[in-house]
Protein backbone atom coordinates (compact mmCIF):
# COMPACT_ATOMS: atom_id res chain seq x y z
CA UNK A 1 0.00 0.00 0.00
CA UNK A 2 2.98 2.54 0.85
CA UNK A 3 4.50 1.58 -2.66
CA UNK A 4 1.32 2.62 -4.06
CA UNK A 5 0.75 5.56 -2.58
CA UNK A 6 4.37 6.40 -3.30
CA UNK A 7 3.26 5.42 -6.95
CA UNK A 8 0.59 7.50 -6.87
CA UNK A 9 1.84 10.42 -5.49
CA UNK A 10 4.65 10.70 -8.03
CA UNK A 11 2.45 10.16 -11.25
CA UNK A 12 0.31 13.00 -9.38
CA UNK A 13 2.94 15.18 -9.19
CA UNK A 14 4.38 14.97 -12.88
CA UNK A 15 0.66 15.51 -13.82
CA UNK A 16 0.02 18.27 -11.67
CA UNK A 17 3.03 19.98 -13.72
CA UNK A 18 0.96 20.04 -16.41
CA UNK A 19 -2.33 21.11 -15.06
CA UNK A 20 -0.01 24.05 -13.85
CA UNK A 21 0.87 25.06 -17.31
CA UNK A 22 -2.54 24.72 -18.90
CA UNK A 23 -3.65 27.38 -15.98
CA UNK A 24 -0.91 29.51 -16.72
CA UNK A 25 -2.70 30.39 -19.93
CA UNK A 26 -6.26 30.60 -18.10
CA UNK A 27 -4.36 33.15 -15.41
CA UNK A 28 -3.42 35.16 -17.96
CA UNK A 29 -6.40 35.87 -19.40
CA UNK A 30 -8.54 36.29 -16.18
CA UNK A 31 -5.67 38.04 -14.25
CA UNK A 32 -5.17 40.47 -16.90
CA UNK A 33 -8.30 41.20 -19.33
CA UNK A 34 -10.68 39.69 -16.28
CA UNK A 35 -12.80 37.79 -18.84
CA UNK A 36 -13.94 34.18 -17.83
CA UNK A 37 -12.64 31.70 -21.10
CA UNK A 38 -14.77 28.59 -20.55
CA UNK A 39 -13.06 27.64 -24.37
CA UNK A 40 -9.70 27.74 -22.40
CA UNK A 41 -10.00 24.03 -22.46
CA UNK A 42 -11.24 23.40 -25.71
CA UNK A 43 -8.05 25.22 -27.52
CA UNK A 44 -5.81 22.21 -24.90
CA UNK A 45 -7.64 19.92 -27.36
CA UNK A 46 -7.85 21.83 -30.66
CA UNK A 47 -3.64 21.91 -29.74
CA UNK A 48 -4.01 18.40 -29.09
CA UNK A 49 -5.71 17.76 -32.44
CA UNK A 50 -2.46 20.72 -34.44
CA UNK A 51 -0.20 18.30 -32.41
CA UNK A 52 -1.20 15.40 -33.73
CA UNK A 53 -1.51 15.93 -37.71
CA UNK A 54 1.44 18.19 -37.19
CA UNK A 55 3.48 14.90 -36.49
CA UNK A 56 1.62 13.20 -38.84
CA UNK A 57 2.40 15.08 -41.72
CA UNK A 58 5.88 15.94 -41.12
CA UNK A 59 6.93 12.92 -38.92
CA UNK A 60 7.63 14.96 -36.45
CA UNK A 61 7.97 13.31 -32.57
CA UNK A 62 5.02 15.48 -30.34
CA UNK A 63 7.92 17.31 -28.15
CA UNK A 64 8.70 19.22 -31.77
CA UNK A 65 5.28 20.56 -33.02
CA UNK A 66 4.98 23.32 -30.85
CA UNK A 67 7.26 25.10 -33.13
CA UNK A 68 4.30 25.25 -35.56
CA UNK A 69 1.47 24.90 -33.19
CA UNK A 70 2.90 27.94 -30.68
CA UNK A 71 2.91 30.67 -33.40
CA UNK A 72 -0.31 29.16 -35.06
CA UNK A 73 -2.43 29.17 -31.89
CA UNK A 74 -1.04 32.43 -30.85
CA UNK A 75 -1.95 34.07 -33.99
CA UNK A 76 -5.07 32.26 -33.79
CA UNK A 77 -5.88 33.59 -30.22
CA UNK A 78 -4.73 37.19 -31.52
CA UNK A 79 -7.59 36.88 -34.37
CA UNK A 80 -10.34 35.52 -31.64
CA UNK A 81 -9.53 38.74 -29.14
CA UNK A 82 -10.04 41.27 -31.81
CA UNK A 83 -13.15 39.67 -33.60
CA UNK A 84 -14.99 38.50 -30.64
CA UNK A 85 -13.24 39.14 -26.88
CA UNK A 86 -12.59 42.55 -27.72
CA UNK A 87 -15.87 43.44 -28.47
CA UNK A 88 -17.35 41.94 -25.30
CA UNK A 89 -15.09 44.27 -22.47
CA UNK A 90 -17.34 47.29 -22.59
CA UNK A 91 -20.47 44.77 -21.82
CA UNK A 92 -21.33 42.82 -18.61
CA UNK A 93 -20.03 39.32 -17.63
CA UNK A 94 -23.33 37.50 -18.90
CA UNK A 95 -21.99 38.67 -22.76
CA UNK A 96 -18.68 37.61 -22.24
CA UNK A 97 -19.61 33.93 -20.74
CA UNK A 98 -21.99 33.97 -23.19
CA UNK A 99 -19.49 34.48 -26.32
CA UNK A 100 -16.81 32.46 -24.97
CA UNK A 101 -19.45 29.45 -24.05
CA UNK A 102 -20.49 29.87 -27.65
CA UNK A 103 -16.61 29.47 -28.75
CA UNK A 104 -16.46 26.62 -26.60
CA UNK A 105 -18.89 25.18 -28.62
CA UNK A 106 -18.02 25.97 -31.35
CA UNK A 107 -14.40 24.19 -31.37
CA UNK A 108 -15.98 21.44 -29.90
CA UNK A 109 -18.21 21.00 -32.76
CA UNK A 110 -15.59 21.86 -35.05
CA UNK A 111 -13.59 19.24 -33.89
CA UNK A 112 -16.31 16.64 -34.35
CA UNK A 113 -17.13 17.10 -37.99
CA UNK A 114 -13.18 17.73 -38.96
CA UNK A 115 -12.18 15.08 -36.49
CA UNK A 116 -15.30 12.70 -36.25
CA UNK A 117 -15.59 11.38 -32.73
CA UNK A 118 -12.46 8.68 -32.96
CA UNK A 119 -10.12 9.56 -30.28
CA UNK A 120 -6.73 9.84 -31.87
CA UNK A 121 -3.22 8.94 -30.51
CA UNK A 122 0.15 9.26 -31.39
CA UNK A 123 1.75 5.68 -32.60
CA UNK A 124 5.37 6.47 -30.88
CA UNK A 125 7.60 9.20 -29.01
CA UNK A 126 11.52 9.29 -28.56
CA UNK A 127 10.82 9.65 -24.88
CA UNK A 128 8.58 6.16 -24.76
CA UNK A 129 9.83 3.53 -21.80
CA UNK A 130 10.29 4.00 -18.39
CA UNK A 131 12.82 3.25 -15.95
CA UNK A 132 12.93 2.24 -12.10
CA UNK A 133 13.26 3.92 -8.87
CA UNK A 134 13.46 1.13 -6.49
CA UNK A 135 10.34 -0.28 -6.90
CA UNK A 136 8.50 3.25 -8.03
CA UNK A 137 8.38 2.95 -12.07
CA UNK A 138 8.92 6.41 -13.52
CA UNK A 139 7.20 6.94 -17.48
CA UNK A 140 10.17 8.79 -19.46
CA UNK A 141 6.94 10.66 -21.08
CA UNK A 142 5.96 12.40 -17.91
CA UNK A 143 8.58 13.41 -16.48
CA UNK A 144 10.28 15.01 -19.30
CA UNK A 145 6.40 16.64 -19.75
CA UNK A 146 6.59 17.61 -16.03
CA UNK A 147 10.04 19.01 -16.60
CA UNK A 148 9.29 21.22 -19.73
CA UNK A 149 6.00 22.42 -18.01
CA UNK A 150 8.01 23.66 -15.27
CA UNK A 151 10.66 25.61 -17.35
CA UNK A 152 8.07 26.74 -19.30
CA UNK A 153 6.66 28.26 -16.53
CA UNK A 154 9.74 29.67 -15.16
CA UNK A 155 10.37 31.35 -18.59
CA UNK A 156 6.87 33.17 -18.76
CA UNK A 157 7.60 34.12 -15.17
CA UNK A 158 10.96 35.92 -16.57
CA UNK A 159 9.38 37.09 -19.32
CA UNK A 160 6.86 38.90 -16.91
CA UNK A 161 9.03 40.32 -14.01
CA UNK A 162 12.11 40.81 -16.72
CA UNK A 163 10.54 42.40 -20.27
CA UNK A 164 8.81 45.48 -20.89
CA UNK A 165 5.79 43.54 -22.35
CA UNK A 166 5.43 41.62 -19.46
CA UNK A 167 5.65 44.47 -17.27
CA UNK A 168 3.05 45.95 -18.97
CA UNK A 169 1.02 43.07 -18.69
CA UNK A 170 1.32 42.78 -15.00
CA UNK A 171 0.76 46.58 -14.72
CA UNK A 172 -2.45 46.41 -16.74
CA UNK A 173 -3.78 43.79 -14.35
CA UNK A 174 -3.18 45.81 -11.14
CA UNK A 175 -4.13 49.02 -12.75
CA UNK A 176 -5.55 49.74 -16.09
CA UNK A 177 -6.34 53.18 -15.91
CA UNK A 178 -2.41 53.80 -14.51
CA UNK A 179 -1.19 51.91 -16.81
CA UNK A 180 -2.89 53.65 -19.56
CA UNK A 181 -1.73 56.96 -18.33
CA UNK A 182 2.39 55.45 -18.02
CA UNK A 183 2.02 54.83 -21.53
CA UNK A 184 0.98 51.07 -21.86
CA UNK A 185 -1.53 50.59 -24.69
CA UNK A 186 -3.96 48.06 -23.40
CA UNK A 187 -5.52 46.87 -26.59
CA UNK A 188 -2.05 45.68 -27.58
CA UNK A 189 -1.08 44.31 -23.76
CA UNK A 190 -5.03 42.54 -24.14
CA UNK A 191 -4.42 40.74 -27.43
CA UNK A 192 -1.11 39.72 -26.07
CA UNK A 193 -2.45 38.37 -22.94
CA UNK A 194 -4.68 36.46 -25.08
CA UNK A 195 -2.39 34.89 -27.44
CA UNK A 196 -0.25 33.78 -25.23
CA UNK A 197 -2.60 32.51 -23.06
CA UNK A 198 -3.85 30.14 -25.55
CA UNK A 199 0.16 29.87 -27.27
CA UNK A 200 0.89 27.94 -24.04
CA UNK A 201 -1.89 25.18 -24.97
CA UNK A 202 -0.15 24.48 -27.78
CA UNK A 203 2.82 23.44 -25.94
CA UNK A 204 0.68 21.34 -22.64
CA UNK A 205 -1.13 19.64 -26.15
CA UNK A 206 2.33 18.78 -27.67
CA UNK A 207 3.35 17.29 -23.78
CA UNK A 208 -0.04 15.57 -23.46
CA UNK A 209 0.11 13.89 -26.55
CA UNK A 210 3.13 11.93 -25.67
CA UNK A 211 1.03 9.42 -23.24
CA UNK A 212 -2.45 9.91 -24.20
CA UNK A 213 -5.25 10.36 -26.97
CA UNK A 214 -7.43 13.28 -27.60
CA UNK A 215 -10.93 13.39 -28.42
CA UNK A 216 -13.10 16.12 -29.31
CA UNK A 217 -15.05 15.98 -26.21
CA UNK A 218 -11.80 16.59 -23.83
CA UNK A 219 -11.98 19.99 -23.33
CA UNK A 220 -14.25 20.08 -20.93
CA UNK A 221 -11.96 18.24 -18.44
CA UNK A 222 -9.00 20.40 -18.91
CA UNK A 223 -11.52 23.58 -18.67
CA UNK A 224 -12.98 22.62 -15.66
CA UNK A 225 -9.68 21.16 -13.75
CA UNK A 226 -7.66 24.52 -15.12
CA UNK A 227 -10.51 26.48 -13.13
CA UNK A 228 -10.01 24.11 -10.18
CA UNK A 229 -6.64 24.95 -9.95
CA UNK A 230 -7.09 28.77 -10.41
CA UNK A 231 -9.16 28.90 -7.85
CA UNK A 232 -7.15 27.17 -5.38
CA UNK A 233 -4.02 28.63 -6.13
CA UNK A 234 -5.46 32.38 -6.27
CA UNK A 235 -4.36 34.76 -8.57
CA UNK A 236 -0.75 36.41 -8.60
CA UNK A 237 0.75 33.48 -7.58
CA UNK A 238 2.97 31.38 -10.17
CA UNK A 239 3.93 29.15 -6.87
CA UNK A 240 0.29 28.56 -5.96
CA UNK A 241 -0.40 27.33 -9.50
CA UNK A 242 2.69 24.72 -8.47
CA UNK A 243 1.14 23.66 -5.84
CA UNK A 244 -2.24 23.89 -6.72
CA UNK A 245 -1.29 21.79 -9.87
CA UNK A 246 0.42 19.36 -7.50
CA UNK A 247 -3.22 19.00 -4.88
CA UNK A 248 -5.17 18.16 -7.67
CA UNK A 249 -2.58 15.60 -9.86
CA UNK A 250 -2.40 13.76 -6.49
CA UNK A 251 -5.82 13.71 -5.82
CA UNK A 252 -6.69 12.33 -8.87
CA UNK A 253 -4.11 9.20 -9.25
CA UNK A 254 -4.52 8.55 -5.21
CA UNK A 255 -8.34 8.36 -5.86
CA UNK A 256 -7.75 6.55 -8.92
CA UNK A 257 -5.34 4.14 -6.97
CA UNK A 258 -7.13 3.63 -3.69
CA UNK A 259 -11.15 4.44 -4.48
CA UNK A 260 -12.84 4.33 -8.05
CA UNK A 261 -11.10 5.97 -11.55
CA UNK A 262 -15.22 7.21 -12.15
CA UNK A 263 -14.74 9.36 -7.98
CA UNK A 264 -11.68 11.10 -9.38
CA UNK A 265 -13.82 14.58 -10.21
CA UNK A 266 -15.88 14.02 -7.26
CA UNK A 267 -12.47 14.21 -4.76
CA UNK A 268 -10.99 17.29 -6.95
CA UNK A 269 -14.34 19.22 -6.32
CA UNK A 270 -14.51 18.47 -2.73
CA UNK A 271 -11.27 19.67 -2.21
CA UNK A 272 -12.14 23.03 -3.95
CA UNK A 273 -15.44 23.44 -1.98
CA UNK A 274 -13.23 22.66 1.16
CA UNK A 275 -10.60 25.11 0.47
CA UNK A 276 -12.48 28.16 -1.14
CA UNK A 277 -14.86 27.27 2.03
CA UNK A 278 -11.73 28.13 4.44
CA UNK A 279 -9.62 30.65 1.98
CA UNK A 280 -12.46 32.42 -0.55
CA UNK A 281 -9.27 34.07 -2.45
CA UNK A 282 -7.24 31.02 -2.65
CA UNK A 283 -4.53 29.12 -1.16
CA UNK A 284 -1.66 31.74 -2.34
CA UNK A 285 -4.18 34.48 -3.67
CA UNK A 286 -3.62 38.00 -3.18
CA UNK A 287 -4.87 39.88 -0.10
CA UNK A 288 -6.84 42.81 -0.66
Amino acid sequence: MIQTAIQSLLDGAMLGAIYALITLGLALVFGVMNVVNFAHGDFVMVSMYATFWVATLLAWDALATPLITFPLLFLIGIIIYHTMIRRTLRHSYVIQIAATVGLMYFLRASAQVLFQAQPKALQSSVIQGSFLIGNITVLNSRLLAAVISLVVIFLVSVFLSKTWPGRAIRAASDDLDVSSLMGVNYQRIYALSFGLGTALTAIAGGLLMTFQQVSPVMGVSFGLLSYVVLALAGLGSTVGLLFSGLIIGSAETLTMAFWDPRARLLVIYLIFIVVLWVRPKGIFGKKQ
